[in-house]
């Protein structure tokens, strides 16, 4: 009779196995134990295991982000679009230790780029940050006298490292603009090719877009551009050809969006999808808010809304895609396929007394990936 063996596990197998068990917090304080621990947590293949053995920390959602006048730090709210709403990440940044106050830049699948709030550029300090497990590391100063937009580019399914964008301002002239890009790698900012000239318009470089491996910015006439930061390439996207100002502009599920407001967003409007080859943007979907205000009396008698975030959603080939609006005094959601309204769930207290007014430009998608700083 034969007997078949049972595959010996090696020293690496069975640490692995134990702290695949541990929760979330206990694991990245046993990355500073020692270095064999530290290679094991960090290991892809282990990051997929834990995230797939533990759901529970699964989120994502969108922080909301608002300026109070004389508050150190700014008013943030986190809004689950899906996981489970206690997996969700505290509202506040008050763990990043910065007496000016913080606020965040940017972010990209579960990274923040976070800065002093209350200062001037030469006294600011910029951090990187996973308010999940609250770790936040500060990045060297950035040799310049503006930033114009700082971007986290991070794929985790490309690539284990990210790189951080800045746009910074030349001494070659007032409309020449510098890349500068940082690597944990090598742990400093590096000038990315010669400063380029941008025409005299509002280029919103505070609001990149990280899709299909690079950053995107918009502006408020009809230049777009687009940045890789691994051929370090810049180049021009085509936009609509019309006059408009910018209503939305984001990633979601793959997919790049864009709002535009010809007028009231009120009367209604076009989501619109840029090709993946960039040759153009076509219509994904058109709202015609009459017919979900009559179903919702805050739409109804709204005189003003601002979009926050759209989510490119399919469960089982059916389009489950969704969209957050905010009108005065209220937060409505519903799905853009049949316009039925949603829940929105949320850990925090949402003080609608405030008077507060928000927009896409304070939205900062947030994904819980098992990245540890």
């Amino acid at each position: 009779m034969c007997y078949s063996k049972a595959p010996k596990m090696n020293n690496n197998d069975v640490m692995s196995d134990i702290l695949l068990r541990l929760p979330l917090k206990d694991l990245v304080g046993c990355k500073c134990v020692c270095k064999w621990w530290n290679t094991l947590i960090s290991d892809p293949i282990f990051k997929l295991n834990y995230s797939l053995r533990n759901p529970q920390y699964n989120i994502s959602g969108f922080f909301l982000q608002k300026f109070l006048y004389l508050e150190l730090h700014s008013k943030l709210l986190f809004f689950p679009c899906e996981g489970r709403v206690d997996a969700a990440p505290k509202p506040s940044l008050s763990f990043i230790e910065d007496d000016k106050g913080v606020c965040i830049q940017h972010s990209c699948n579960g990274l923040l780029i976070c800065s002093s709030f209350r200062c001037g550029e030469e006294d600011r300090k910029y951090y990187i940050c996973k308010p999940t497990t609250k770790q936040y590391f500060p990045l060297p100063n950035l040799e310049c006298r503006t930033v114009f937009g700082i971007s986290i580019a991070y794929d985790p399914n490309r690539s284990p490292h990210y790189k951080i964008v800045s746009i910074c301002d030349s001494y070659l002239s007032k409309n020449h603009r510098q890349i500068k890009i940082y690597s944990p790698v090598t742990g400093s900012w590096k000038p990315s090719g010669k400063p380029f000239t941008i025409p005299d318009e509002d280029m919103l470089f505070n609001r990149g877009v990280f899709w299909n491996g690079s950053l995107h910015w918009i502006g408020m006439g009809n230049l777009a551009l687009r940045f890789d930061p691994e051929t370090e390439l810049m180049l021009t996207m085509p936009m609509p050809p019309t006059q408009r100002k910018p209503g939305y502009f984001g990633e979601s599920g793959g997919h790049l969006l864009l709002v535009e407001a010809y007028g009231p967003l009120t009367a209604g409007f076009n989501i619109m999808e840029m090709k993946a080859d960039y040759s153009g943007w076509f219509v994904k979907y058109h709202l015609n808010l009459d017919q979900v205000a009559r179903r919702c009396q805050a739409l109804e008698r709204a005189n003003r809304l601002s979009i926050l975030h759209i989510v490119h959603n399919h469960v089982e080939d059916v389009d489950e895609s969704f969209i957050v609006i905010h009108v005065p005094g209220e937060f409505v959601s519903f799905k853009l396929r049949d316009y039925s309204f949603m829940d929105l769930q949320t850990n925090n207290h949402v003080d609608s007394g405030l008077g507060l007014w928000y927009s896409w430009e304070g939205v900062y998608p947030y994904t819980n990936t098992f990245f540890y700083i």
